[in-house]
């Protein structure tokens, strides 16, 4: 025994919780419509609620990490019940305002008590920076900018983040991510079309334990429509392909989010069809541990 010292002051030091992840949000950029459209889907929604209305994309991974930020951010943030003082790290996919709002993130930054890092590729950080430029010395947060291309791997805290090429937009390097920390691992694909021939080789390493996959356009095949976004046929071969080729973990868990309010079934219809092929359909507030 050290002098000084009592039996149970040399007790590890406390491990970090378990991580897991929470789905701010899960719609597409047309979930705004609901409340006058008099399509189907719009009805249903407005009739049933709950699950079956959507916010923004948006992912919060435990510890420390979210993915996007717009308008309908901070109104996830409080629904899951998790406080800006939560979130260290904001990776932002692409620049589209669904995905990144400059003044939504500079709000949050403003609620934390340290600084926000954001990530995020050229014209993400551009837009940031612009409308920083519109404020005054004293309304600007302590926000930390980092640009990043495709194929870049860098530290957040007890995570590892990769940067995958989407396929997007012409106009920029649309991200996805994987994040590694403590044994676990996890892919988020939104917005993109089909993997680009470099993705599907960036993942050969992985083995994840939980694929998140946009699913835009559910069972719609029009061409003109997945220049950019994936339909469900898209994510089942890729479900497919990360399961054949091991990726995807034994017990792994696929989730399809990003789903389109006129495009796709209601929560309520849709998540027992999908379920039926071992695809997990998001909905605003679901948690899920790694």
């Amino acid at each position: 025994m050290l002098l000084g010292l009592s039996p149970g002051a040399l007790a590890a030091e406390p491990e970090t919780p378990d991580p897991y992840v929470v789905f701010l949000g899960t719609g597409a950029a047309d979930i705004q419509r609901p409340e006058t459209d008099p399509c189907d889907n719009c009805t249903y929604v407005r009739q049933h609620g709950g699950r079956n209305a959507r916010r923004y994309s948006s992912l919060f991974v435990s510890p420390g990490v979210l993915i996007d930020y717009s308008v309908t951010g901070r109104n996830g943030l409080e629904s899951a019940g998790i406080a800006p003082a939560a979130i260290d790290h904001l990776l932002i996919t692409h620049s589209h305002g669904d995905h990144c709002d400059p003044a939504a993130i500079v709000a949050l930054a403003r609620e934390k008590n340290k600084p926000l890092s954001l990530t995020g590729n050229a014209n993400t950080v551009a837009r940031i920076e612009e409308h920083l430029k519109t404020l005054g010395a004293d309304q600007r947060p302590a926000l930390t900018l980092q640009t990043v291309k495709p194929g870049e791997e860098f530290a957040l805290g007890p995570w590892r983040a990769k940067t995958l090429a989407a396929n997007h937009i012409p106009t920029e390097d649309a991200l996805l991510y994987v994040l590694r920390g403590q044994h676990k691992s996890l892919l988020y694909a939104t917005d993109t079309g089909w993997f680009p021939v470099g993705t599907f080789a960036a993942l050969g390493a992985e083995r994840l334990d939980l694929a998140i996959v946009e699913g835009t356009f559910g069972e719609q095949t029009q061409p003109n429509l997945l220049v950019g976004q994936m339909n469900f046929p898209f994510v089942r071969l890729i479900r497919q392909f990360l399961v054949e080729s091991k990726r995807l973990k034994p017990g792994g868990r696929f989730f399809v989010t990003h789903l389109s309010l006129h495009f796709c079934e209601p929560y309520d219809l849709l998540a027992p069809r999908l379920a039926a092929e071992d695809i997990v359909v998001a909905y605003d507030g679901l948690r899920a541990d790694l």
